[in-house]
């Protein structure tokens, strides 16, 4: 699984969203998985040597807030229970199937997100340049289940939250602090 974008300096726009059948083995000369002709189609006759097993992004319908489906990313996804998790640079976090690509859930965070989804006890975590930090339940349907805010009004979390030992790690940025949340 793997998103596709641009450095942020070179502003927001169409990103992709790939399930790659990395096991498959290149049967044309130049060993290329690659789908051909911009089609991202798995069915389609062209890509039957391709390493497509399916494609979410492109560009969007007209009645659509943007002009493409999946924006540029920065993110890695997350991949637990056959839920894949993604997020692109705009700050939309998605949930989609992961054998499929068809896409469960969406939710625009509010602000641009460098950071990527973190799989965790049953919950998905992820920050973005507003200092929030989103947590939402595992699972097909959204269920936003907290929302936090790091301390300091310029805060940016661009790091991805990690989890070891029943502690939170979140790294921000303006000021630069690492901070270590547990229960009492």
């Amino acid at each position: 699984y793997i998103g596709t974008g641009q450095d942020p300096e070179h502003s927001k726009g169409v990103g992709h969203l790939w399930c790659i059948d990395i096991t498959k083995k290149p049967k044309n000369k130049d060993k290329d998985l690659s789908p051909r002709d911009d089609n991202f189609d798995p069915r389609a006759p062209v890509n039957k040597d391709s390493g497509l097993v399916w494609h979410y992004g492109g560009p969007a319908g007209e009645d659509d807030e943007r002009n493409y489906l999946f924006g540029r990313t920065l993110s890695t996804c997350s991949v637990h229970d056959g839920l894949v998790y993604a997020a692109d640079f705009d700050g939309v976090v998605y949930c989609l199937d992961a054998r499929t690509g068809k896409k469960y859930w969406e939710h625009d965070t509010g602000a641009d997100t460098w950071s990527s989804p973190y799989w965790v006890d049953g919950k998905v975590l992820i920050g973005n340049e507003t200092g929030t930090l989103f947590i939402f339940k595992h699972g097909k349907k959204k269920d936003l289940i907290a929302k936090i805010e790091s301390p300091g009004r310029e805060t940016k979390i661009r790091a991805t939250p990690v989890v070891v030992n029943g502690v939170l790690y979140l790294m921000t940025e303006d000021p630069c602090k690492l901070y270590a949340i547990a229960a009492k």
